[in-house]
């Protein structure tokens, strides 16, 4: 049993010091020397662990994008708290946000199809959350959820994901608190916004029979 244990801390160690590695490398640029010089063990016991890179990485990935599905589980349904849950979710994790980028960059390599079912099962779970607010009318039913879905993710994730031009547009790093206060307070802004025109939707599409609505009102679109 203390056995087991010690190799269950051992694979813990070796996953948050190759997470790290990924993180500032890639796939492609990470050496299995500097993860296990990270994780203070031989590269022997690396490979016990996980069989190869290629593994070590499915395993990061498949974990992280199985928290993700249960994130969006608990994603509210208000646009405005969906929006600031988006963003907390980035900021809590800016190691997996760096680790898409080098995947999205590595053109080389089958990245692209690691953890594939957990990363359908998370976009399945996203559409279910913003279909059901959808048909209850919080979100219009003129818009189409899969391109809102990839607008809240650039709003909550951009500044993350491209630090420099958070830096040149604020003049703060997207890890500083003060930035991060701001970057809450326009996406609440912004989530009101967008929830108020909703409802105006609904409003102007009851008093128009069912015509289109008018510009104003399709800000979503």
């Amino acid at each position: 049993m203390a056995q087991q244990r010690d190799l269950d801390r051992t694979r813990e160690k070796i996953l948050a010091a190759a997470t790290t590695e990924f993180a500032a490398k890639g796939f492609a640029g990470a050496r299995v020397d500097a993860i296990a010089r990270r994780a203070r063990v031989n590269k022997q016991m690396l490979y016990y662990c996980f069989g190869a890179k290629r593994e070590l990485y499915r395993e990061i990935l498949r974990r992280k994008f199985a928290e993700r599905t249960a994130f969006v589980d608990s994603m509210p349904a208000a646009i405005e708290d969906a929006l600031l849950h988006l963003f907390d979710s980035g900021t809590q994790d800016l190691e997996f946000v760096r680790m898409l980028e080098w995947e999205a960059l590595d053109s080389s390599s089958a990245a692209k199809t690691v953890a594939a079912k957990e990363r359908h099962a998370l976009f399945s779970k996203a559409m279910e959350k913003f279909g059901a607010a959808q048909r209850t009318g919080t979100i219009p039913a003129e818009v189409d959820v899969r391109h809102l879905f990839i607008s809240f993710i650039a709003c909550a994730v951009f500044p993350l994901a491209f630090p420099q031009m958070t830096r040149l547009m604020i003049g703060l790093e997207p890890t500083d608190p003060r930035f991060q206060r701001g970057r809450r307070e326009f996406l609440r802004w912004l989530g009101r916004k967008l929830g108020s025109t909703s409802g105006h939707a609904d409003r102007l599409r009851g008093e128009n029979g069912g015509r289109r609505i008018g510009t104003a009102a399709r800000i979503l679109r």
